[in-house]
């Protein structure tokens, strides 16, 4: 294990109509002027949008609104969102939606102490110090975007797709009403649990020593996504199903798992440009690499995948074979209607497509660490994720 120090600084209130606990927290925060940050219209069918406007008029906060954030949001929306704070001199940002419109608003809240364009701190070409605070309420199962400090944008001028990760974006408050998520459609709910389970794998596979605690606790939390969606797939689905979903979602990348180790992170590199390139659903591009990343870390580092694969296999699916453990893994995402190849997608990669993800996958460098992915390991992947 590795030293840390683990300070959560989110607070979480957690089920049903915890929205009326916003009449507490925006006080306690002195909130005068809010800039609310949405979708484009799952807040207003579920009366989340009508409930944020009565309670800020009571308290007389002045709200102004950037909308219409789209999945995978844009840096114009981020831009948007900076000038208003600007202009108005807002000092609090409310994010109500699912992880893109939270990830919009954390790059509008620290974009707004920089000077020069907020997309130079996606290319690491300057540094925020600064943010407003944030709140949350959350729509959706996935992320965890609501407790961590993570921020995905992209930027349709150049064709990217970036991440920055700050503590000073943690939300001060997350209001995760599991009863939100009964409304999501099959395609996003199954989606959703393989965005939570590639969190936590992209944690537990590390080249950190005897990390035992927080493995045990990974797999764990990964069996209650399991179970919980194969209750939504048999017919099952209930408040109780959603909670224990939304309560994994968090958990899942609240950075608890993974503080005590060295993480990894590739896969989710490696998607950024073929969500980008092909508007692939940013967990089932997870779920076509994912696979084919464990088989070239499996061959360039048996060390470490040997024994995280034996686990694995042998929590999850009674298999502690290590390639084993790769191929149930793999019929697990198809039974949660993923594509685990390429072909299977319907996207036909040439060679020229590859050396372009492999491009823009390693734009500011190699990735991961159980493998160092450089140009070699990442065509590698793609090439073994074309037809697997």
């Amino acid at each position: 294990m590795d030293n840390f120090v683990y300070d959560p600084k989110t607070r979480i209130i957690f089920g049903q109509d915890q929205i009326q606990a916003l009449k507490e927290e925006l006080p306690k925060l002195g909130v005068k002027k809010m800039l609310l940050v949405y979708g484009q219209s799952s807040i207003k069918k579920l009366g989340i949008y009508d409930e944020i406007i009565k309670m800020t008029s009571d308290l007389e906060i002045d709200v102004f609104e950037e909308s219409n954030v789209r999945p995978n949001p844009d840096i114009r929306s981020v831009r948007n969102g900076i000038n208003t704070c600007k202009a108005e001199e807002i000092d609090f940002v409310l994010a109500a939606g699912g992880g893109s419109v939270i990830d919009c608003a954390k790059a509008i809240a620290f974009g707004v102490y920089y000077e020069g364009d907020v997309w130079d701190i996606y290319l690491r070409k300057a540094d925020s110090m600064k943010s407003l605070p944030i709140g949350v309420v959350i729509t959706l199962a996935a992320t965890g975007s609501e407790t961590n400090g993570n921020s995905v944008i992209s930027n349709d001028e150049t064709g990217q797709k970036l991440s920055v990760k700050y503590d000073i974006s943690r939300p001060a408050f997350a209001i995760i009403d599991p009863s939100y998520t009964l409304h999501v459609d099959e395609h996003h709910t199954f989606a959703g649990s393989i965005d939570m389970m590639m969190h936590i794998f992209e944690q537990y596979f590390s080249p950190s020593l005897r990390t035992d605690t927080s493995d045990y606790m990974s797999l764990g939390v990964v069996k209650s996504v399991i179970e919980n969606t194969r209750r939504i797939l048999s017919g099952h689905d209930d408040y109780q199903v959603r909670a224990n979903l939304s309560w994994a979602s968090t958990l899942a990348w609240n950075w608890i798992l993974g503080v005590d180790k060295v993480q990894d992170w590739a896969t989710h590199r490696l998607s950024y440009p073929v969500t980008k390139e092909y508007g692939t659903t940013h967990a089932y591009a997870l779920a076509i690499l994912f696979p084919a990343w464990m088989k070239v870390a499996l061959k360039h580092n048996p060390e470490v995948m040997v024994p995280k694969l034996s686990l694995l296999g042998r929590e999850l699916f009674g298999n502690s074979n290590p390639a084993g453990a790769i191929e149930e893994l793999r019929s697990l995402f198809r039974s949660f209607k993923a594509s685990t190849s390429f072909e299977e997608e319907g996207i036909h990669l040439s060679d020229e497509k590859i050396d372009y993800l492999v491009k823009e996958t390693l734009l500011l460098g190699p990735v991961g660490n159980v493998i160092k992915v450089d140009e070699a390991l990442a065509k590698e992947i793609f090439y073994e994720a074309k037809e697997s």
